[in-house]
């Protein structure tokens, strides 16, 4: 009798145990799901304001209950590629592939958005242009990816037809609002690009992105107080923002207050490859009187920023203080030749653009004249396009090999692959 009273308690307290386990599995399962969701509409209210990295996050804390979504990969690769982190899109979008064992029309659409946007424009933009002739879901999508690809290589006239349409279609897009910004900047009217970023701040003062390029513009348009306010405002929303305190000091610098500028220096490390960081100190040198070594600070930042000739007019500057006219000269022919490039990549980008794609010369040229002015990744890419048309052209193998040679181990293979090349 004992023995059945026993079993039959036992069993009731497995069956307590069991219901307990279901409905902490329920618990947990519907947890699961209401995180999920929670993370989920995060995600889509900060994609309304185009704050991709905040969207970003968001997306990433819910895959941690959805990891197995192949749509959530998706949308994690889109974020990502909005977000400029071009390697994370890439692993999520193959993620997504692996999932849905095959390739969907969305999946499609954003590897083509994602190879425009490194560099691949020619190759995928047959496959964006429907999206372009007949309006749908996707078209202010395929406009952002192509604004954003003109901008990389500086084919001015294709970004701004993209700028002015996905602005029609959505004038209270913040990111549209901050690329055309970074467009008039590109294009050296500055007016227009304060008017641009401060749209965009209107429509999000959190953007700190738009904050400090409206900061630098002002700087740039001889606005000196109203951009130290857009870098103090900066400030306050991030007091460790490396970029707002050098942009501030240069404020300080512009009205020859080198003090100010020099203090809110402290702290920051020297680094040779900060070309601003490199400019600011030299400014306060050259205010100084301390021509030495004012000077070694603008070769700084012309070494780390090729392009920067507002250092060489500077650097020009304490050379004649200093009565070295050879060196003066020198650097003179230094700014006449960063001018001319300057110049000959807006003629090759816009007014020649047509030939780019039948002519490895002009391919190979407009990469040399990128890689002088230290743009690097864009210089790269028409090196490339120049042998994509003409496996052999020696010229571009030529620069190839030096410019891998200049990296040294991590250099290695590519430059024996064109030195190969050129012993053919």
């Amino acid at each position: 009798m004992m023995n059945l009273i026993r079993s039959r308690r036992l069993q009731r307290g497995l069956a307590i145990v069991f219901l307990l386990a279901l409905v902490g599995l329920g618990m947990w399962l519907a947890g699961s799901y209401f995180l999920g969701e929670y993370h989920l509409s995060r995600a889509k209210n900060e994609l309304q304001q185009q704050r991709y990295r905040a969207a970003l996050k968001e997306f990433e804390s819910a895959l941690r209950f959805r990891s197995n979504s192949a749509q959530l990969h998706l949308l994690i690769g889109r974020t990502a590629r909005q977000a400029g982190k071009f390697s994370l899109a890439w692993e999520h979008l193959h993620r997504c592939r692996e999932l849905q064992k095959g390739v969907s029309a969305d999946l499609q659409l954003e590897e083509y958005m994602l190879r425009a946007q490194t560099g691949q424009l020619e190759d995928v933009f047959r496959f964006l242009v429907p999206h372009l002739h007949e309006e749908d879901e996707y078209t202010p999508l395929v406009l952002e990816t192509l604004s954003h690809a003109y901008l990389f290589l500086y084919r001015f006239d294709g970004a701004w037809q993209c700028l002015q349409r996905w602005l029609q279609l959505q004038p209270d897009n913040v990111e549209a609002q901050y690329l055309c910004g970074k467009y008039y900047t590109l294009v050296v009217k500055l007016e227009l690009a304060i008017e641009s970023l401060q749209k965009a701040l209107k429509l999000d003062p959190t953007r700190l992105d738009a904050r400090l390029l409206l900061g630098e513009t002002l700087r740039q348009a001889h606005h000196s107080d109203e951009a130290a306010t857009q870098f103090e405002l900066a400030l306050e929303q991030d007091a460790g923002n490396r970029q707002a305190r050098v942009g501030l000091a240069s404020c300080r610098v512009d009205k020859n207050e080198w003090t100010e500028a020099e203090s809110l220096l402290d702290g920051i490390s020297t680094d040779d490859t900060d070309a601003e960081l490199s400019y600011v100190r030299g400014r306060i040198a050259e205010g100084r009187g301390h021509y030495d070594e004012a000077i070694l600070f603008f070769r700084a930042a012309i070494v780390a920023r090729p392009s920067d000739h507002v250092s060489c007019i500077h650097l020009i500057q304490c050379y004649q203080r200093l009565g070295n006219e050879a060196q003066a000269s020198e650097s003179q022919e230094l700014l006449d030749r960063i001018e001319k490039d300057q110049m000959r990549l807006i003629a090759i980008t816009n007014k020649e653009k047509d030939a780019l794609p039948s002519d490895p010369a002009l391919c190979c040229e407009l990469g040399e004249v990128c890689l002088r002015l230290g743009l690097k990744r864009r210089g790269l890419h028409w090196l490339q396009a120049a042998l994509f048309l003409d496996a052999h052209y020696r010229r571009a193998h030529e620069q190839l090999l030096r410019y891998y040679e200049q990296l040294g181990p991590e250099g290695a293979e590519e430059a024996a692959f064109h030195r190969r090349m050129l012993s053919q």
